[in-house]
């Protein structure tokens, strides 16, 4: 009865902050007051379902309701005075709900929904004051933020972040911590140093939600600042349980995505994909499939600047890099992740290895197009040996040969270091290490013979420019960048306008016509194929390596 209760209220209080927004809209307040207002106040709902909601499924199930809502509301351009305003189209009232319902979800089921205040505080009151203030006050950008941020409003983030969460740290300690204990007041109530250790607590979650507020584009700081926070908290403060590896690998990918987002490598779907994959490699295989995965998301950026450095000239002209797309984060990541799974349900190592095996393959794949594309000597057709166009799927060189075997080799070597530095129980000698470095560059091999019989290749209609380029290379050095650029400057996903008689892999989502499939299946996209060759690494190491 008490849940249905804190239902009924949530109803009223939310709607009742709903329906005095839309009447001030009506009234003259712009639609960024407005939105600012409904911001705040539905932080207040926390204290609502503090008081009367047990259940973590009753917690959540009004904030889930509101994803469908502000979704739908934000596809059609309702609820105006929710919107943001200055043209800006981001779905951060989406990002509000989901927060909410996530955080609900975990710090109900703790039992403790004062680690929930923490997260959701900072966004309501931290976020939406500082935007406040900052817009009035702020005369000064912030250094490096970019985005509209100002010193003004991070100063005021990081006081109204501090003021709530030691409001709610202090007043936690006060009534015992009811739920989940922090380790630091172990049954201690609002003692001396327990209110100092609140205090200085308090002070690093703000700082963080200032520094994730500043660092979050495109309304996801609604995302970063509540469930950075909390999860935080209970990473840091709370005793070690079940959800302690989900939530260290949420904020570790969290860290890694967004400063790919600033650097241009992710768009904001790849980026929310890179954080669930990054979250499942750690609770599947802890630090060594995590850091693994890191070498080959970086690995590949890293050996693109390194050969532009030294080929540098025209070169370098032709790659223009383009962000991963969310299409592009699960095709290289499924494959490894099924063999992840495999090992955390059953314990066999060799399953470990598999995964090892095929993000090696990923790795050689990623290097082979990044370095092969600086190749001084045209590609060749990996099956006929002819030469062939830059930037199709297929084509080989010398360059992008050695490179596989770079990827593969330095996969394999940090794959045995980690797994013996943190214990795990796989296979010592040789055998293991020969076994990942041979994944790698089978998956690539694999990788270049499936982009020259299957993936589609158009011909372009003439006359339209100079150059050729598709979504992207595959394979040992075709001379394109795979999932990351194309050739002629345009961005991933997008076919270049070729001179008469050039390919590409891709024909433009408008405009398409006069392009013509001349081989490979419409279907069988860049994506398709590294996921078809990841696939086939991991079925051809599990025939090798399992009884």
């Amino acid at each position: 009865m008490q849940d249905v209760v804190g239902m009924g209220l949530s109803l009223v209080y939310v709607l009742a902050v709903l329906a005095a927004s839309s009447l001030l809209a009506r009234h003259g307040m712009g639609e960024e007051g407005t939105r600012k207002l409904v911001h705040v106040a539905l932080g207040g709902w926390w204290v609502v379902a503090a008081l009367f909601f047990t259940s973590p499924w009753w917690a959540a199930a009004l904030p889930a309701a509101f994803i469908v809502v502000n979704a739908l509301a934000w596809r059609k351009q309702k609820l105006a005075f929710m919107a943001r305003g200055e043209g800006e189209d981001t779905p951060g009232t989406v990002y509000y709900a989901v927060s909410l319902t996530l955080i609900a979800l975990f710090s109900f089921g703790l039992g403790a929904p004062y680690v929930g205040a923490l997260g959701v505080f900072c966004m309501a009151f931290g976020d939406g004051l500082a935007a406040v203030l900052g817009r009035r006050f702020g005369r000064r950008p912030l250094p490096g933020a970019g985005g509209g941020k100002s010193l003004a409003g991070s100063a005021a983030m990081l006081g109204v972040s501090f003021v709530s969460c030691a409001g709610v740290l202090l007043a936690a300690a006060a009534v015992d911590w009811e739920g989940a204990v922090p380790t630091f007041a172990p049954g201690a109530g609002l003692a001396p140093g327990v209110a100092a250790a609140s205090v200085l607590a308090a002070l690093g979650l703000a700082v963080a939600a200032t520094v994730l507020e500043a660092a979050s584009p495109e309304g996801l700081d609604n995302l970063s600042v509540p469930l950075g926070v909390t999860g935080l908290y209970a990473v840091l403060f709370l005793p070690a349980g079940p959800f302690t590896p989900a939530v260290a690998g949420v904020l570790l990918s969290g860290a890694v995505a967004l400063a790919a987002l600033r650097l241009g490598l992710l768009t904001v779907p790849g980026a929310l994909g890179a954080v669930g994959v990054g979250a499942l490699a750690f609770v599947f295989g802890g630090w060594p499939l995590w850091l693994l995965l890191m070498w080959f998301f970086g690995s590949s950026n890293v050996a693109s600047r390194l050969m532009r450095r030294w080929r540098g000239g025209a070169q370098a002209a032709r790659k223009r890099s383009g962000p991963r797309k969310l299409r592009q984060v699960l095709a290289n990541s499924v494959p490894f992740l099924a063999c992840a799974l495999a090992y955390a349900a059953t314990g066999e190592a060799w399953f470990l290895i598999v995964a090892a095996g095929a993000l090696a393959a990923s790795t050689a794949d990623t290097w082979a197009s990044e370095v092969g594309m600086y190749s001084r000597k045209p590609p060749v057709n990996i099956v006929t040996r002819e030469p062939m166009q830059r930037g199709l799927s297929g084509g080989v060189s010398p360059l992008g040969l050695a490179a596989t075997t770079v990827g593969a080799v330095s996969s394999a070597f940090l794959a045995m270091l980690l797994f013996h530095a943190f214990g795990f129980a796989v296979p010592t000698g040789p055998t293991a290490f020969l076994f990942v470095i041979a994944c790698g560059i089978v998956g690539s091999v694999v990788d270049s013979f499936l982009g020259v019989l299957l993936q589609a290749k158009y011909r372009a209609p003439g006359g339209s420019g100079a150059g050729a380029g598709g979504e992207a290379g595959n394979g040992c050095g075709a001379g394109a960048g795979a999932d990351v650029g194309t050739l002629a400057g345009v961005g991933a996903g997008t076919a270049a306008f070729a001179a008469d008689g050039a390919l590409v892999e891709a024909a433009p989502s408008r405009g398409a016509a006069g392009y013509t499939l001349v081989s490979g299946y419409a279907w069988v996209t860049n994506d398709a194929v590294n996921l078809l060759s990841g696939i086939a690494v991991v079925a051809l190491g599990l025939l090798v390596a399992l009884p």
